[in-house]
């Protein structure tokens, strides 16, 4: 009855001492830092090679498109394409999930220890607070996987209709 609510307000004391406190927070936003950066890099990476598969595929296509074991080839590097893109969606969701959790951590240690509630938007704050909060998926890598989906989509719209012109 006589008990304080520490729901909305930040506890100073977690177990640990200020300067753990910050070493760890520290530790969480620079990790989620990495791994954000793993993903752009890996992304710019792998949207390069599509392209230059793209670009070989179109230049194949204009230069050989009268000899009929062009198609062999078409759909392989349309294959490469479409792998090369599912793998990148799986990465993205992997590394999003990464950070997620990394920025889960870091809104929890900030949000109970004073001095680091400013770091955090003071929604973040009031969420982290709860048990079961867990921080969103970086709406960076939904853009990043839609754009490796719409490239998957365009590998596979050329090679149908690489299908198409060796049917015709």
């Amino acid at each position: 009855m006589g008990q304080k609510s520490t729901e909305n307000t930040p506890q100073q004391n977690i177990g640990l001492r200020p300067d753990q406190i910050l070493t760890l927070f520290k530790f969480y936003e620079e990790a989620a830092e990495k791994t954000k950066s793993h993903a752009w890099s890996q992304t710019t990476w792998i949207l390069t090679l599509n392209t230059g598969i793209f670009a070989f595929s179109l230049n194949f296509y204009a230069e050989h498109a009268a000899v009929r074991a062009y198609l062999l080839i078409e759909l392989f590097s349309a294959g490469v394409g479409v792998v090369l893109c599912g793998f990148l969606v799986y990465l993205l969701q992997e590394l999003g999930s990464h950070i997620s959790r990394y920025w889960t951590s870091s809104n929890q240690i900030a949000a109970n220890y004073g001095p680091l509630v400013r770091f955090i938007d003071k929604s973040d704050a009031v969420a982290a607070r709860k048990s079961d909060y867990c921080a969103p998926f970086p709406k960076f890598c939904r853009r990043l996987k839609f754009l490796a989906i719409l490239f998957l989509i365009a590998h596979v719209g050329w090679s149908l209709f690489m299908v198409y012109q060796y049917c015709a």
